[in-house]
């Protein structure tokens, strides 16, 4: 009998532990219903956020494009500046040795 016994105390435990999962399952779902709105509003708020942040993204992405662009503009300026450069003082040379020439020396 005394295993008999055992089986029908172990099985006690067991409707014990099973009508413990049944009232927690309850808890949950009428928590999941209590809050059923605020856990949608949050989930159309991170929808947002989610929607905010790709806007933000491609904005930079845009930016970046556009920052490279001016860099290679201002290198392309850089470069021509230089040429520049390079022309005046050439021409500055040239003008010196004109005017060092006979005719303006008044010799």
């Amino acid at each position: 009998m005394a295993k008999i016994d055992q089986v029908l105390e172990k099985i006690g435990v067991i409707e014990k532990d099973i009508s413990s999962l049944k009232e927690g399952q309850k808890k949950l779902e009428d928590g999941q219903q209590k809050h059923y709105d605020l856990i949608q509003k949050q989930g159309v708020m991170l929808e947002q956020v989610s929607s905010d942040v790709k806007a933000v993204a491609e904005g930079h992405g845009v930016l970046l494009n556009a920052i490279e662009g001016v860099k290679e503009s201002v290198r392309e300026l850089d470069g021509k500046i230089e040429e520049t450069r390079d022309v005046v003082k050439e021409t500055n040379r040239a003008l010196k040795q004109h005017i060092r020439q006979p005719a303006h020396t008044g010799a």
